[in-house]
């Protein structure tokens, strides 16, 4: 049997004509995807096509090397408005059944 190389995985893609930063500093173009294994939710990895997205990425490569889920990812601080912002966002679509698990509505 040939290994095609193929992983099961959830994908998700936000533009980043939809981030606040981006909007500010006029950027139409671009996005930032992010892939998580089904289920587990563990980060397998991301594309993120912006400007310094070489400086985007390293959140995401962090994320591979230990092990994070998307739900961790969700859950972190991010700065507002920053570019970096739209990999927590990413993080949250693949995950919004459970973000607010946990969190008291009460107060």
């Amino acid at each position: 049997m040939k290994d095609t190389g193929a992983v099961a995985a959830e994908v998700t893609t936000v533009p980043l004509s939809r981030n606040p930063r981006a909007k500010m500093m006029g950027i139409e173009d671009g996005f930032v995807k992010l892939f998580c294994r089904p289920g587990s939710g563990s980060v397998l990895g991301g594309v993120i096509v912006a400007p310094r997205a070489s400086e985007l990425i390293l959140s995401v490569s962090l994320a591979v090397e230990h092990g994070l889920t998307v739900d961790q990812i969700a859950h972190t601080f991010s700065i507002y408005p920053s570019l970096s912002g739209s990999i927590t966002e990413a993080a949250r679509v693949l995950r919004p059944r459970d973000f607010f698990a946990g969190f008291d509505s009460a107060g």
